[in-house]
């Protein structure tokens, strides 16, 4: 499992995983409003990946929850990545 970054939506997200085994839940960083912000993304039986408490994620961001999702599949150490 890896800890990684992107830019996404004009801002930069830091993803640290929770977990050493698979890819199940991540805490994600952005910064908004100039303060670092936290939330986090937890894996679905499907694979998919959510914003697990959408009040604590920036209103603006919530649209690129897939976007995220697949990001980690790409990024987080899936065994076999898909595409964007």
């Amino acid at each position: 499992m890896k800890n990684f970054k992107i830019d996404a939506e004009g801002a930069e997200f830091e993803f640290i995983t929770m977990h050493v085994r698979e890819v199940k839940l991540f805490q994600v960083y952005v910064m908004h409003g100039g303060k670092r912000t936290r939330f986090h993304m937890q894996a679905k039986p499907n694979g998919d990946f959510y914003i697990t408490d959408k009040d604590r994620c920036p209103l603006e961001y919530h649209k690129a929850e897939e976007l995220l999702s697949k990001a980690i599949k790409i990024y987080g150490g899936a065994d076999k990545p898909t595409d964007i």
